[in-house]
């Protein structure tokens, strides 16, 4: 019973929550969350390693970025893995999340290093 109360505390915080919701609707690049959440990418980082560490995100190295993804629990967690992926759905704030997410250009908001490395 603590883990699943544990993942409830972690997913109700609302900015875990908001990129569990946008991983839900597709993976993506931390500066691309960075820029949807409006938040430093030190901050998102913080975010996304807790809700790594729980099990429930996982990433993947895409170059010079990385990419992140939601990972479905065994067990007891994935009762409430299941309940979050259903809770929000038609929420302002979800819905605008993603339709921000799915506008990005991703050169514009996650320059190559290389882009960057010539500045």
């Amino acid at each position: 019973m603590e883990k699943e109360l544990e993942m409830i505390k972690l997913l109700s915080d609302i900015t875990r929550f908001r990129i569990f919701k946008m991983l839900q609707h597709r993976p993506a690049f931390v500066c691309e969350i960075t820029y949807v959440l409006n938040l430093t990418m030190a901050t998102v980082s913080i975010h996304l390693s807790k809700l790594k560490t729980f099990g429930i995100v996982s990433s993947e190295r895409e170059g010079n970025k990385i990419k992140y993804f939601l990972t479905e629990p065994k067990g007891e967690k994935k009762l409430i893995f299941d309940m979050f992926m259903k809770l929000g759905e038609n929420w302002k704030i979800v819905k605008s999340d993603r339709k921000q997410l799915d506008s990005l250009k991703l050169e514009e908001v996650c320059p190559s290093k290389d882009k960057e490395d010539k500045r």
